[in-house]
């Protein structure tokens, strides 16, 4: 197996590990098909995640260790584009695998650099939401409304 097709497999299963773990939160959730297929040019996210009618749309990377990353401008351009379309909020979702943790940067965070790829800090990926805070952030949100709302 070449080293790229075991690169894919495992980001096909960080995206299969954020829809699970949405899901279980009480999130419905889309993992793409196309994600990372041959289809580049749709507009595909890797996940979306719905609480009541709040769509979070996620691009998700893996990776061992805690390191500054690089995204390509055209998956961060193809992942605004579908918010656009679908109403949604945008986030670049981690898998650190070391610290079995995930870290949710929303893209206004992210920094263009001069080849006009886009990098997320550590700085920024440590003080980004977690899985727990990104939940409670958005689920309670929606429940407060709710209430409000006296329904």
């Amino acid at each position: 197996m070449t080293i790229t097709r075991k690169l894919r497999i495992r980001g096909f299963e960080a995206e299969r590990d954020l829809a699970r773990k949405l899901w279980q939160k009480g999130f419905a959730v889309i993992r793409a098909p196309a994600s990372g297929a041959r289809a580049k040019h749709y507009v595909y996210p890797d996940v979306v995640a719905i609480w009541r009618g709040r769509i979070l749309v996620f691009e998700v990377k893996r990776r061992a260790k805690l390191a500054p990353l690089y995204i390509d401008a055209k998956q961060v351009e193809k992942l605004r584009e579908f918010c656009r379309r679908a109403g949604g909020e945008a986030f670049i979702a981690i898998k650190i695998v070391d610290e079995k943790k995930w870290y949710f940067v929303p893209l206004a965070e992210l920094e263009q650099t001069e080849t006009g790829k886009y990098k997320i800090s550590v700085e920024k990926i440590r003080n980004a939401l977690t899985l727990e805070e990104l939940v409670k952030k958005y689920t309670m949100q929606a429940l407060d409304k709710y209430i409000q709302s006296g329904k």
